[in-house]
């Protein structure tokens, strides 16, 4: 069984934002990493769901 996983580059983020993730994190207790990829993968998910509203034909 192979992992598809990849890594992305890096992204730079303000202090203050990087203190907030990590704040949530914890209150989670989930790693910054969980975090971000489950934010990305709802945003997606809502963005995917909206454009097929808007075009059934999709």
């Amino acid at each position: 069984m192979t992992d598809d996983r990849t890594t992305l580059p890096a992204v730079r983020v303000d202090t203050a934002f990087k203190q907030r993730l990590s704040a949530y994190a914890q209150s989670q207790e989930r790693d910054v990493s969980w975090v971000i990829r489950k934010a990305i993968k709802e945003y997606l998910d809502r963005r995917e769901e909206r454009s097929i509203e808007q075009d059934p034909d999709r």
